[in-house]
């Protein structure tokens, strides 16, 4: 196998564990730092690979540091299982309650007893302020609708000391209840994780880019963005995929050629990240978009006529897949196109 790049090899990493130096949300991360320092939980929503859990975490240390508090993440996800789906309330409530003794125990508590039927009710009985993360809140629908809303409701009646930051992942079946259950909750302040915009787009690409001698040129920065509408893992993956055919000890400038011949889907799926680009999106139109989202996907895709619901446009717009500059737009040429194929025929998709 031919050597790769080390910017390609650094790009790939960064799309499963993003080094804590790339993060260039920190104006996001502030806000939901003071919500949660302010008294309030916070939510956070949007489709799949949008960077949800990067800004929970980022603003969990950030509540941590502003406070001399303390806290803890952790995934509601059955780390036993290929699938990640709980099996039993208990189950998920065990898991939790261990958590909270383990930190118990690492601030020199562990005299005090959990309830693992209530377990984050143990840590009022610290005086500090303490900061939950709670990720894919949405792994609890395996449980079914009326153990989900139960779990919701006992995990948002915290300690007066204890404030949560959960994602909340947009996604039509859990959509409603979510909507109900959290985020029109009196302690809750939510927030979508929009795509990233032209500074931070900038920074995620030149920086990692110029510790190895590398840098893009203006129309490929401008190429990233028009294909990709901004969102952070797809950058990644593009610039990774522009990078992987250079030599091993290229330094110099990558032009806008080597982004746009990735936006041939023969040429994208040669590669197993590629594929997973298009595997997301595919998976995002056909099972995370409501039917009203989706039909205003592919009627913007196609060209076609037809109506919009105004809730719709809304949402769409908020998730950052919308744009509003001149007139309605999909956000992104790559996930306008694969949205015109299934619209079309050429790609043929089933609704999960």
């Amino acid at each position: 196998m031919a050597e790769t790049h080390p910017l390609a090899a650094a790009y790939l990493q960064a799309l499963d564990e993003l080094p804590d130096a790339w993060r260039v949300r920190r104006p996001l991360e502030h806000e939901l730092a003071s919500a949660l320092t302010s008294g309030s939980h916070v939510c956070l929503r949007g489709f799949w690979r949008i960077g949800k859990t990067c800004a929970l975490k980022g603003a969990l240390a950030e509540a941590c540091s502003r406070t001399s508090g303390a806290g803890f993440f952790i995934d509601l996800r059955d780390p036993d299982r290929d699938d990640g789906l709980p099996q039993s309330r208990d189950a998920v409530m065990a898991r939790l309650a261990a958590r909270v003794r383990a930190f118990l125990e690492r601030v020199g508590a562990a005299a005090v007893v959990v309830d693992p039927a209530h377990p984050l009710l143990a840590l009022g009985e610290l005086e500090a302020p303490l900061f939950i993360g709670l990720d894919e809140l949405i792994a609890l629908q395996a449980l079914g609708n009326e153990v989900m809303v139960s779990m919701l409701k006992s995990l948002l009646e915290t300690p007066k000391n204890v404030k949560l930051i959960m994602v909340a992942h947009r996604h039509r079946s859990v959509d409603a209840l979510f909507e109900r259950e959290v985020v029109a909750h009196p302690k809750v302040k939510t927030w979508f994780v929009p795509p990233i915009d032209s500074t931070e787009l900038e920074q995620i690409v030149q920086g990692p880019a110029r510790q190895f001698g590398v840098s893009f040129d203006d129309a490929a920065l401008l190429a990233l963005s028009t294909i990709t509408g901004d969102k952070p893992w797809e950058v990644f993956t593009f610039c990774h995929l522009a990078t992987l055919g250079l030599e091993p000890g290229f330094k110099g400038v990558v032009d806008a050629s080597r982004i746009e011949a990735l936006m041939d889907l023969d040429t994208l799926t040669e590669h197993e990240t590629g594929g997973r680009v298009i595997e997301n999106l595919l998976r995002i139109l056909t099972a995370a978009m409501s039917p009203e989202e989706r039909a205003l996907v592919e009627l913007l895709a196609a060209g076609g006529e037809g109506e919009a619901t105004e809730d719709a446009v809304v949402q769409l717009t908020q998730t950052g897949w919308l744009r509003s500059d001149d007139g309605y737009a999909l956000r992104g040429a790559l996930f306008e196109g694969l949205a015109r194929a299934v619209a079309e025929g050429q790609i043929r998709v089933r609704a999960e």
